[in-house]
């Protein structure tokens, strides 16, 4: 089976070109086309980490919002392959994580780095400070740090205020359907959905299988601050640090280009 990247020679695309060149770009695995560069149009509509992973969308999506895990930016594209090789277990996918711990630092670390806004700088600073717990061997002290800071840019992100049911509201946020034509960016809100699943211990509520924000603020039982969970903590905050910039960087293109007409 070869591959051919159908956007090859183009410059330009409208947005129905970049719909259905996606699909034919989500099939490309480098273990059986060979190697083949990032085409120029791809991180238009896809994250860049997901080029060479196989992994469908609807796969991708399900791994965010059933369990939790940030497939925007920083998990490497080998990871989302066997993340979707996976059983089907909440357990099974956190083994790939903790298996691929390694992989996936150095991708956060690297994420951290294009992060450049002086509007982020305070988020970027608790970021590493997340990451230099987490290779300290700190994986709780990281995860805790990580789920206090995240919180605020979910909130500029989501533009959802503070307030009664702001996180039922943050939650809904990433449940959302992602836009057919420019998918990519529902896709790092997607662990919300998972996230922000409601849990009070104070009515006896069993503690979420998956990472779960109310369970560390309110109740930090620390059997739920897994290695695997820990991981996705971290990755959280770094996937959603990047999309900010990301987010960012098109405001100031927007304004650079309004001052130039």
């Amino acid at each position: 089976m070869t591959y051919s990247d159908p956007s090859a020679g183009r410059a330009a695309a409208t947005f129905s070109d970049l719909r259905d060149w996606g699909l034919i770009w989500d099939t490309y695995d480098p273990a059986v086309h060979g190697t083949h560069r990032v085409p120029p149009l791809y991180t238009g509509v896809r994250h860049e980490n997901w080029w060479g992973s196989a992994v469908q969308m609807g796969t991708l999506l399900d791994l965010a919002k059933k369990h939790g895990i940030p497939v925007a930016w920083v998990t490497p594209a080998q990871t989302l392959s066997s993340l979707a090789a996976a059983g089907p277990d909440h357990e099974d996918k956190l083994a790939v994580l903790v298996d691929g711990e390694d992989d996936i630092q150095a991708l956060c670390h690297l994420k951290l780095e294009e992060c450049t806004d002086e509007w982020i700088a305070g988020e970027v600073e608790a970021g590493k400070k997340a990451m230099a717990a987490w290779s300290d061997g700190h994986r709780e002290a990281a995860a805790c740090l990580a789920v206090a800071g995240v919180e605020q840019m979910l909130h500029n992100l989501t533009r959802v205020p503070r307030g009664q049911g702001a996180h039922g509201r943050l939650q809904k946020a990433g449940k959302k359907k992602p836009n057919d034509f420019l998918p990519k960016h529902q896709y790092a809100l997607a662990p919300l959905s998972a996230f922000y699943t409601p849990y009070d211990p104070g009515k006896g509520d069993a503690v979420p299988t998956t990472l779960s924000r109310h369970a560390v603020v309110h109740h930090l039982p620390l059997s739920h601050l897994s290695s695997g969970h820990c991981i996705i903590a971290v990755m959280l905050l770094v996937s959603i640090i990047r999309e900010t910039q990301d987010r960012y960087d098109g405001i100031r293109d927007d304004l650079l280009m309004q001052a130039s007409d």
